[in-house]
């Protein structure tokens, strides 16, 4: 994506303490005194009480227990190692100003409409936000252990699954920019809360938690949204981490969007866990659009009758990037359903994964389950490979699995051409429509037109930018 216009310099209270590369060193070789001196700092920094330190710590030691990922692992074996910065380096946010005044909040593609509330997360602190209404909670997870410790450390406990692997366990122990989102039972919140996350440095590594619970019977709609500031040079050698844990509680509705715009030479990783409760819904949509490597793994597990999960994937690849999804719908009781659909573009020397995993255990009876992946190439070296998977152990279910690639069809073009449109435009309609049926399915609309904004600026359909979006004078 080309960058986004200049803006001013910010006055952030401080720089973020980037790592050394005497620190860096150390965590390369996994220093665990370095390490757990880094995670007091960060915890100490962020004023965290003890027991979140302690959950920290313990994340710690299972990420020093494991081994970083390799291609014998059926997950990791199609993931361009090159692209993976295989290291752990803790960082510090600035403290905060003696005069308690955050920093300024940086513009940021994703930005809600007026009105709407927000938490933005910069240089690894909270510079700006706007509480939400109807007893809901939007605020840094460290602040929330504090001021609602009971309920944040119920569900931290719940989200305590064993790590998928060694950068998830960091994840939980490194992150500097968390979230708690919580939808009380019963509340219905009319409108989308927005948790946005903008890069910082060029070669500092960025880690974020967001920790999402929508209670019995509620409705909530989160966006999380990370982009680059529009000076980082697109050099290689940073990692991002979002780590995600969402807990949808009987009866309630959650809808998730998670959208990254990173600058090039990112390697952008998310883990992203999911469990469903009795007659809950979840969607889950991400859309992906920066990065050299965008690895996203999405794990969801129904055990309860009348559950229900939408997983929507949407994605453009230009030049030599590498996007992937690793998918794992985990049926671990009965009557519950699944539904998983994947729709990237690829241009230029661009290549796409999907693993996706459709599990069913023995108690799983009467089981729906899909899941479709569908790949348009548009150059000849772009390339693609979905690579769905069954694994049934129960005999009363219903499941089907669809991939395809292919380049844009001949005939869609051609009835366009008839009609008089040019052949290179005719192709990036064709490509828009495909790619509407995810993008339609946002439910934030003031999100939906962006995605559509970078889309079309991707694709080359509009010459205008995406416009940044930030209310006049926003402040923490």
């Amino acid at each position: 994506p080309r960058p986004l216009a200049p803006r001013a310099p910010l006055d952030t209270g401080g720089p973020m303490t980037t790592p050394t590369a005497q620190a860096i060193a150390a965590s390369e070789s996994l220093d665990a005194a370095a390490l757990r001196g880094g995670v007091e700092a960060i915890s100490a920094a962020l004023s965290e009480p003890a027991w979140l330190l302690e959950w920290r710590l313990e994340a710690l030691d299972r990420a020093l227990a494991m081994d970083w990922p390799d291609r014998k692992a059926e997950e990791w074996r199609r993931t361009p190692a090159d692209r993976l910065p295989f290291r752990a380096a803790p960082a510090v946010p600035s403290p905060v100003p003696p005069n308690g005044r955050q920093a300024e909040s940086p513009t940021h593609q994703f930005f809600p409409t007026p009105g709407q509330a927000y938490l933005h997360h910069f240089a690894g602190r909270a510079v700006a936000g706007s509480p939400p209404g109807d007893g809901a909670i939007l605020m840094p997870l460290s602040a929330a252990a504090r001021e609602h410790g009971d309920l944040v450390r119920d569900r931290l406990a719940a989200a305590g699954a064993a790590p998928l692997d060694r950068f998830d366990a960091f994840g939980r122990a490194l992150w500097t920019q968390g979230v708690f989102c919580y939808a009380p039972p019963g509340a219905h919140l009319r409108d989308s809360l927005h948790h946005l996350v903008s890069e910082a440095a060029a070669k500092s590594d960025a880690w974020t938690y967001a920790l999402v619970v929508a209670g019995r019977d509620s409705r909530l709609s989160l966006v999380e949204a990370g982009a680059s500031t529009a000076e980082i040079p697109a050099e290689r050698g940073g990692l991002i981490h979002l780590s995600l844990d969402l807990a949808v509680d009987d009866g309630a509705d959650l809808h998730l969007a998670a959208v990254q715009n990173w600058r090039r030479g990112v390697a952008a990783l998310t883990t992203a866990r999911a469990d469903v409760g009795r007659d809950a819904r979840l969607r889950y949509t991400t859309a992906s659009f920066g990065g050299d490597l965008d690895k996203q793994r999405i794990d969801v597990r129904l055990a309860q009758r009348g559950g229900h999960a939408d997983i929507r994937g949407l994605f453009v690849g230009t030049r030599d990037q590498h996007v992937e999804h690793v998918t794992r719908q985990h049926h671990a009781g009965a009557g519950a359903s699944s539904d998983l659909l994947i729709r990237g573009v690829l241009e230029d020397d661009s290549h796409a994964v999907q693993y996706g995993v459709i599990r069913i255990d023995p108690e799983g009876q009467q089981t729906n389950a899909y899941q479709t992946m569908r790949n348009l190439l548009l150059d000849e070296g772009a390339g693609a490979d979905p690579i769905p998977v069954l694994e049934i152990e129960a005999d009363d279910v219903k499941c089907s699995h669809a991939a395809a690639v292919g380049p844009v069809s001949p005939e869609q073009l051609f009835y366009l051409q008839t009609r008089g449109i040019p052949p290179d435009e005719a192709e990036r309609l064709i490509v828009r429509g495909f790619l509407a049926e995810i993008a339609d399915g946002i439910a934030d609309g003031h999100l939906r037109d962006a995605v559509e904004d970078l889309i079309e600026a991707e694709l080359h359909i509009k010459h205008a930018e995406p416009a940044p979006r930030r209310p006049a004078g926003a402040r923490a």
